[in-house]
């Protein structure tokens, strides 16, 4: 039996409410689950954050023995600290190579590295840092 800690849908039309569940990955979305390990709101409350609420000690265990998080839960559980951040690539078109360059998991943007493009520009910063240094 292969347990996935996912969301089930619960609430009204156009106002959802999930929660976070322990479920064999057989049963239905909203059908038999093992545990409710806590809630999520998606929609934004009074102060304009979404609500989420997750009992840590529970969902450590379930992912001890093995549970694996759908994409969804995956990426909550990022925002909480308890996951690595997912692995994010940027597609060039759709069918297309994929694009290689780290993205930020929170801001969805390219990650740039500081350093510089070619030897020259090496050796210009270099220059610069010497010249503060004989300044001081």
């Amino acid at each position: 039996m292969v347990v996935r800690i996912r969301l089930s849908r619960f609430g009204c039309k156009n106002r959802p409410f999930y929660r976070v569940m322990a479920a064999d990955s057989r049963a239905p979305r909203d059908g038999r689950h093992l545990e409710i390990l806590g809630y999520y709101n998606p929609l934004p409350g009074q102060d304009g954050g979404k609500r989420m609420g997750i009992n840590f000690d529970r969902v450590k265990y379930w992912l001890s023995v093995g549970a694996q998080p759908s994409d969804p839960v995956q990426r909550l559980l990022f925002r909480t600290g308890l996951l690595p951040p997912p692995p994010m690539l940027a597609m060039g078109r759709k069918g297309g190579p994929r694009d290689t360059r780290p993205i930020d998991p929170l801001t969805g943007h390219f990650i740039t590295s500081k350093e510089p493009d070619s030897v020259e520009e090496a050796q210009d910063a270099e220059d610069k840092e010497e010249q503060t240094e004989e300044a001081q």
